[in-house]
């Protein structure tokens, strides 16, 4: 199981805390407001403890995926991720 972790948050000290939370739980960013990681709901849950405080609605948003491996590697890329993804082999479209 992964972990897909996204979030629009509004203010800047709020953003950058939270993806250094992410990174201490072993996420690795793939976009800007983006991460991935190897999870099921426990780590979902250590994940929304970690960084509810910083979610300040009706503002700001963060949604956490639990996601089998086997739907990732069906993932349609186009670009070059920021990380964490270069190592799944992902469908090629051509």
């Amino acid at each position: 199981m992964r972990l897909i972790v996204i979030y629009d948050i509004s203010d800047d000290r709020d953003r950058e805390t939270i993806a250094r939370k992410l990174k201490n739980l072993g996420l690795t960013r793939i976009q800007r407001s983006a991460f991935i990681g190897r999870g099921g709901k426990g780590h979902a849950k250590d994940v929304w403890r970690a960084v509810q405080r910083y979610v300040k609605e009706p503002r700001d948003s963060l949604i956490v995926f639990i996601v089998p491996d086997e739907v990732i590697k069906q993932a349609i890329v186009l670009g070059v991720p920021l990380g964490g993804m270069r190592d799944i082999e992902t469908v090629q479209l051509l």
